[in-house]
């Protein structure tokens, strides 16, 4: 008995309309990828996170990385500040 060959993907055509006020669909190979938009110098703040909720965030988010390393050693400024920025990151993303 013969192998049977494995089959070939064939590509639809792309649906074209005849009316030009008609754009065609778009595919996941059209996709493309839109730069952001640069966001304002300084902190970003999540319009749906207050202010208290966003400082507690960030008072969690240091204990947990100073907790990591044991409580030794270490520079609790630092883990605020690495405590802010991902915070901050996370909120935005």
């Amino acid at each position: 008995m013969a192998e049977e060959q494995p089959k070939k993907r064939v590509a639809k055509p792309r649906e074209v309309s005849a009316d030009p006020k008609v754009a065609p669909r778009a595919t996941a190979r059209d996709a493309v990828a839109v730069p952001k938009k640069p966001r304002a110098a300084g902190r970003s703040k999540s319009p749906q996170v207050s202010a208290a909720d966003r400082q507690r965030m960030i008072a969690e988010r240091a204990y947990y990385l100073a907790e990591a390393r044991s409580f030794v050693g270490g520079d609790c400024q630092a883990d605020w500040y690495a405590a802010e920025s991902w915070i901050d990151a996370h909120m935005s993303a």
